[in-house]
């Protein structure tokens, strides 16, 4: 009977001391509720034990304190802004002012239309925002959290993901670091920093509420099949003005631009949306090395397997029973695009790119959109119920299998468009003896100052444009500020500018 006794009491004891040392070790690693911490700004023990405060509650102080003063606030000067209303003013500017109450202001370029958010990425000056912050701008301006002002230049933009890169001439600026996107988390802890209703260096916190959403705004407003919407869904508060604000993990590092909210007010109702880090770095690296997005294309069009009513259709048309799954069905596949040669074929399911899942058009577009003509990518697909890989070569739109240098990139397709002589017509029509129609617009220079299909180049750096070539021989191999002097269909004078690197 002694023995039992002992046997209890000594069972006891054991698991008292299991049980402490458990516990010792879960609140040792509490701190692991904020996962990724893997590169040049990982905080340090000492520093993560400030992420839990002692009551238990999370506590950012310390993030924040590190990351606050890189957020800066973006001013878009525009006569544009000043009297008309635009889709994106829900992302940034202020409700108040819409609609049919909305008061007219006098046209001047001397007061902000519009303003959101932007964030340095570099102590030199680089900064990152969202096209539509900077679209039409006359004059942006960039102020420090210290209030430090400074005339920015326009490096370069691309619509398709809503990103622009501006530069300011100042050094031993603080930055963020950017961190691999595709290692977040639903669920993860996030920091929104950005300026909501022009209140200066504003955090708010919530979750990773989802991955990978498609909304169709980027699409809407460039009118583009390319656009890449794979955007990141949170719960933190973001409010108009906080378009182009940082998005930041727990160790203070880069993950997404804050981009859009869901309102149907234009003030924050429950989510927001941000662009992946690993996409904004791949864009900006372009632009800054090539003047341009180097975008690389699979060569097909189809639709998400997940889409029940769409599906329904498919079947019907072709006498199939795909069943509703996770993944992408090829409804076309292009000519002599790298999913040609390959041998992708209609009716071919996408299961997998690289290793990685695609459940939906928001997950092709992210990976394809992060990759450069001539990357290869191994693509899983199923035909017929039978699984096949094949390895494609990615191309650009002109078929090319080769990253191209400032060099081999003409001025005219930096500047994004395809012109056409004047006729005599529409120079008697615009009384005027010289210019150059934009025939075409694309993603590029053009459109990011705002110039449409129809406007009319009447001078680049004061020399006149007479035909079409013009455009090449004055801006080959230039370097500095270019000034546009054109006619809009309107038959208004509009003069903007950008840097050309």
């Amino acid at each position: 009977m002694k023995k039992i006794v002992f046997y209890i009491v000594l069972s006891s004891i054991m698991s008292s001391i299991i049980t402490i040392a458990a516990y010792k070790q879960y609140a040792k690693e509490e701190p692991l509720l904020f996962p990724y911490t893997s590169s040049k700004t990982r905080l340090t023990s000492s520093d993560s034990s400030s992420l839990v405060s002692s009551a238990g509650f999370p506590d950012f102080t310390r993030v924040v304190s590190k990351t606050i003063h890189a957020v800066v606030n973006v001013k878009n000067y525009s006569k544009k802004y000043n009297n008309q209303f635009d889709p994106f003013d829900f992302f940034f500017g202020f409700p108040d002012d819409f609609g049919n109450n909305r008061e007219k202001k006098p046209q001047r370029n001397d007061i902000p239309g519009l303003h959101g958010s932007g964030v340095i990425l570099s102590p030199d000056g680089y900064i990152v925002t969202n096209n539509h912050v900077i679209k039409d701008a006359e004059k942006i301006e960039i102020t420090l959290s210290d209030q430090r002002t400074y005339k920015a230049k326009l490096i370069g933009t691309d619509p398709s993901t809503d990103i622009a890169l501006l530069k300011i001439n100042e050094t031993n600026l603080p930055f963020i670091y950017f961190s691999d996107s595709n290692k977040v988390q639903v669920g993860e802890w996030v920091l929104a920093i950005g300026n909501p209703f022009d209140l200066n260096s504003t955090v708010t916190a919530g979750i990773i509420s989802a991955k990978n959403r498609s909304l169709g705004i980027l699409r809407g407003e460039t009118q583009s099949s390319s656009s890449i919407e794979s955007f990141f869904q949170t719960d933190a508060a973001v409010n108009p003005g906080n378009s182009g604000g940082a998005l930041i993990n727990t160790n203070g590092e880069l993950i997404g631009i804050n981009t859009a909210i869901s309102s149907a007010s234009g003030n924050f109702i429950g989510y927001s949306f941000a662009a992946p880090s690993n996409l904004v770095a791949k864009v900006i690296q372009d632009i800054k090395k090539y003047g341009t997005v180097q975008r690389a294309y699979l060569g097909v069009r189809g639709m998400d397997l997940s889409k029940t009513e769409y599906l329904k259709a498919y079947n019907k048309e072709t006498h199939q029973n795909i069943k509703s799954q996770q993944g992408f069905l090829i409804g076309e596949v292009f000519e002599k695009s790298g999913a040609s040669d390959a041998g992708l074929k209609k009716g071919d399911i996408i299961k997998r790119i690289d290793g990685k899942p695609i459940q939906n058009i928001a997950d092709l577009s992210f990976i394809v959109g992060t990759k450069h003509p001539g990357d290869k990518v191994k693509v899983n697909i199923i035909r017929n119920k039978q699984k096949i890989i094949f390895h494609v070569i990615l191309k650009d739109l002109q078929g090319r299998t080769k990253i191209r240098t400032k060099e081999e990139i003409t001025p005219s397709e930096l500047l994004g468009a395809i012109f056409e002589p004047l006729s005599q017509e529409s120079k008697k029509d615009f009384g005027i003896g010289y210019g150059i129609r934009i025939k075409e617009i694309r993603t590029g220079r053009l459109s990011a100052i705002g110039l449409e299909e129809g406007d009319i180049i009447l001078s680049i750096n004061g020399v006149r444009m007479k035909k079409p070539n013009d455009v090449d021989r004055i801006l080959k191999k230039y370097s500095g500020d270019v000034t546009i002097k054109s006619i809009k269909q309107n038959g208004q004078v509009y003069i903007a500018g950008f840097e050309m690197n």
